[in-house]
């Protein structure tokens, strides 16, 4: 059964024809599949039920109702879902005698996004008196409110949470603050400062030691506050500067003035390219510059060896060959295998293959990439021995390549490598396929509509999808021998696929007008 049939099952409190008899059972068991297979709209359908004239039935429909709304994932998510329910005034003072707990602070919660402005204000007095600290994002939304009883109701309510015993759900929610800030019908610059204030300053010593247990959003809000604010003493830069978030270490940056010369060191060393050179940038206008970032040419970071690059362009530097004595010494291998495709090394192109074989993944990718660059026959036989390597990305950068360079040997390479069976090869070789695109390769991508495994079936059938949107743009005429086989492979599709019934529907049926 389907949802609309377990809400139907609800709304019938009795069933048979002369001697009705009570359905509870039925309703109950309904609400439980209800809670498993039903979104957040549905919430919608159950706000009567809260008023059911059997308690069973209110308890089991707001439990469904929890879970269907612990489901909803953004704020835009809970007005476009909530704000036409179906309740009143007197239904929010009713829900306490019968609710509590987390049932009675998530109907109260969906009551305050109410499109009735009264409604609103009432549950969001009802929700202050929990003293749930999931109230607090609920209240929070409501200081934006377009009614003023409803923002003032939501700012004394607020003011309540302002404890101790709530300060880690009013870090949490500082996003939520954040958020309500940029709201253009009121200024909440006030309501913004002094929530904060009451985070950052009052209960400053808490906040610090606490620091690490906080989300990434939620760490780097703080610690935007404390760079910005107008005093930052050393405690407040170890902070930012031992946190595991790059954004926060980079805030240090702010304050360089305070940066002992460890530190700079540090941040030079730091394992974020974007901390790396915005340091690099702070001392941009030092004398001895250029000896700073001469070792940055190595870096693994493109971004920041193009800025060594262009700094020390008048330095009488031979960039490719400072490359190749890294590569030769083994030192800084992918940035030196990048700057040397950078730099047009072509003559130290031998030093690259010895990489091609590294047992490092990642250095093997990077000498690929440079390969590319340097030497197009050898990256292309590099690429066909490697295209059904068991490595996932240096795979996925041979597919990329021979997609553009879909020679026969390729496409037979691709073919055989499917064939063999191996399930985790399938997949990329359908890749392959779909990117090549045009005559060639549609009746591989049919072959792997009739694939016994249902995952590369599906797979097929939404790059076959994407083949016929494409193929009103394919202005050549199939080569020789190419409409033939996919016209043959084709048949034999069709009838494998009226034999299994993979699908309720042959979806090849209407192919044939493609391949005329």
């Amino acid at each position: 059964m389907d949802l609309s049939n377990y809400i139907e099952i609800l709304a019938c409190t009795k069933q048979g024809w002369f001697f009705k008899k009570d359905n509870t059972p039925e309703r109950l068991n309904a609400l439980i599949k209800i809670a498993e297979i039903g979104k957040p709209g549905t919430i919608f359908n159950l706000i009567p039920f809260l008023k059911d004239n059997y308690k069973d039935i209110q308890i089991a429909t707001c439990n469904t109702i929890v879970e269907l709304f612990k489901k909803i994932e953004t704020r835009k998510g809970y007005y476009d879902t909530l704000k036409y329910c179906n309740i009143s005034t007197a239904d929010v003072g009713n829900y306490q005698t019968v609710f509590q707990g987390e049932q009675l602070n998530t109907i109260l919660s969906i009551a305050t996004l109410n499109c009735n402005g009264y409604v609103r204000e009432k549950a969001i007095k009802e929700l202050v008196k929990t003293h749930n600290q999931k109230a607090i994002p609920f209240i929070l939304f409501r200081l934006s409110d377009w009614v003023k009883p409803v923002r003032d109701s939501a700012l004394e309510g607020i003011r309540k949470f302002k404890k101790p015993e709530f300060i880690n759900a009013l870090v949490d929610n500082l996003a939520v603050v954040e958020w309500i800030q940029k709201v253009q019908r009121i200024d909440l610059s006030s309501v913004h400062s002094e929530i904060m204030k009451f985070v950052l300053v009052d209960n400053r010593d808490y906040v610090l030691e606490h620091f690490k247990t906080f989300t990434d959003r939620t760490r780097i809000l703080i610690a935007k506050q404390i760079s910005f604010s107008k005093i930052v003493d050393s405690a407040d830069m170890r902070l930012l500067l031992k946190d595991n978030h790059f954004l926060i270490r980079n805030l240090a940056l702010n304050h360089f003035d305070k940066l002992t010369e460890t530190e700079v060191d540090s941040l030079l060393k730091d394992k974020s390219a974007k901390v790396r050179i915005q340091t690099l940038y702070k001392l941009k206008g030092q004398s001895n510059f250029a000896d700073i970032i001469l070792p940055f040419l190595f870096d693994n970071s493109a971004s920041i060896r193009e800025l060594a690059q262009y700094r020390l362009k008048n330095e009488q530097l031979d960039f490719a060959r400072l490359y190749n004595e890294n590569l030769m010494a083994k030192r800084d291998i992918i940035g030196s295998l990048a700057g040397l495709g950078e730099t047009n090394g072509k003559q130290f192109v031998e030093n690259i293959h010895p990489y091609l074989n590294d047992q490092n993944i990642k250095i093997r990718k990077a000498a690929f990439l440079t390969l590319r660059k340097l030497d197009s026959k050898e990256a292309y036989n590099f690429a066909l021995l490697n295209l059904d390597s068991e490595f996932i990305g240096l795979r996925n950068l041979v597919i990329e390549y021979l997609s553009k360079s879909a020679t026969p040997e390729v496409l037979n390479k691709a073919r055989a490598t499917y064939s063999s069976g191996r399930l985790y090869l399938k997949e990329p070789m359908l890749k392959l396929f779909s990117k090549i695109g045009g005559w060639p390769v549609i009746g591989d991508i049919i072959v792997g509509t009739i694939d016994e495994d249902e995952k590369i079936r599906r797979l097929s059938l939404a790059y076959l999808q994407r083949w016929k949107k494409r193929s009103v743009k394919y202005f050549i005429q199939p080569k020789d021998g190419e409409l033939e086989r996919a016209n043959k492979i084709l048949n034999h599709a069709l009838n494998i696929h009226d034999e299994k019934k993979y699908y309720s529907e042959n979806p090849l049926t209407e192919l044939n007008f493609y391949l005329r």
